[in-house]
């Protein structure tokens, strides 16, 4: 069996005689793709394509290597998919490239269409209707999505992520005891992976079933001690459970094991606030707001935060962000909402300096020529 050099090397000497076989380039193009010669593959492609535009399989394989070069070349490579399937409606390989194109633009009605077509001719292609039963997830299709997923199921009875996938569609529709059961299977069939005893734990926080979503997120832990999203869950069984102090731990250790878990630092925040904490909660909308600056409720959160421990300075700088961003939604009753309070915010905060300003001038005023003297004798030591 000749290695791919050996074969462009007869390519090459085949052109060299026949310089207008477009199959020859069209060849040549798919041996310097393997070599991962993306460039020249394309040169030899497009060469293939001038010579014979009605060669189907160069526009196919010229899409092909344009996806390799990377998800920015995908509205170029779709171009080429859709040319060689106007030139060949029947051929799923090159479809099933379209599908990734579509995939790299977002433009998942176009994508799940594309599928569709597939599965109508190879209908035992459980991977093409795990996509379908994802993109119907997405777009809050769960009924659908709920009989996607059995159709993987069907054809892969033991495939784990789709029981997870299913149970998540049969949830969102409040199918709880249907959604527990499969969920359940998944973890018989996939025991030591951690995103079904996850999942498990989601449904049963939703279903209301918190001593069971506790043992399931627990076993989750234990296969990964490391997973933030588990000591997200954790913290919210314990709050629903009315252990707030709880709750709070397994928050804190969310933001530990991800420093970047914006729900964790919001639900700490709001946790803490409902505990009176009020240093923790400000702490908390802080963090929460750098990871997410566009949150108006958030932004009023922390300014009630500052104002009960008295930083009305701060308050009135975060109910003027608030209000900004209440007005850009055209929320115009919490617009004007917080502007009242920013209003008084602001006057509270124009006391404190002026209080401030005047308890420096006080201590000034009244410090004593000794106190003056020693002073001025440390700084020359200085």
């Amino acid at each position: 069996m000749s290695t791919p050099e050996q074969s462009l090397k007869t390519v090459e000497e085949h052109l060299k005689n026949h310089p207008d076989d477009a199959s020859a380039w069209n060849i040549k193009g798919v041996i310097l793709a393997t070599l991962g010669e993306f460039g020249p593959a394309l040169r030899a492609l497009n060469q293939a394509i001038k010579l014979n535009a009605q060669l189907q399989e160069a526009y196919a394989n010229k899409g092909r290597v344009l996806l390799a070069l990377g998800p920015d070349n995908a509205t170029e490579a779709l171009k080429a998919f859709d040319k060689a399937l106007h030139l060949k409606p029947s051929d799923y390989g090159t479809l099933k490239d379209k599908v990734f194109a579509l995939r790299a633009l977002g433009r998942l009605t176009e994508e799940k269409k594309c599928l569709e077509t597939l599965v109508q001719e190879m209908s035992d292609d459980w991977k093409a209707w795990m996509r379908i039963g994802n993109i119907q997830l997405e777009q809050g299709d769960f009924k659908q999505a709920d009989g996607s997923f059995g159709k993987v199921l069907d054809i892969e009875p033991n495939h784990a992520g789709a029981m997870v996938h299913r149970a998540i569609a049969m949830s969102m529709m409040e199918k709880w005891s249907s959604a527990i059961k499969i969920a359940k299977r998944a973890c018989d069939v996939a025991p030591n992976d951690v995103e079904v005893w996850r999942v498990l734990g989601d449904i049963n926080i939703r279903a209301g079933k918190y001593r069971a979503a506790l043992k399931a997120l627990k076993r989750a832990s234990k296969i990964n001690p490391e997973d933030a999203q588990v000591e997200l869950l954790m913290g919210i069984v314990e709050y629903r459970s009315g252990q707030l102090r709880e709750a709070i731990k397994h928050f804190k250790r969310a933001t530990i094991r991800d420093r970047k878990s914006h729900r964790a630092y919001r639900n700490m925040a709001l946790v803490s606030m409902e505990m009176e904490d009020w240093q923790t909660a400000m702490n908390a909308w802080e963090r929460f707001i750098r990871l997410v600056n566009n949150d108006a409720e958030a932004y009023d959160a922390l300014a009630t935060v500052c104002a009960r421990i008295d930083d009305f300075c701060a308050a009135s700088e975060a109910w003027e962000k608030a209000r900004k961003l209440f007005k850009k939604r055209n929320d115009t009753d919490n617009a004007s909402r917080v502007t009242e309070l920013g209003r008084a915010a602001r006057i509270n905060c124009s006391r404190q300096k002026k209080a401030e300003k005047a308890r420096r001038e006080h201590e000034k005023a009244t410090r004593s020529f000794s106190d003056r003297h020693r002073l001025r004798g440390k700084k020359k030591k200085r």
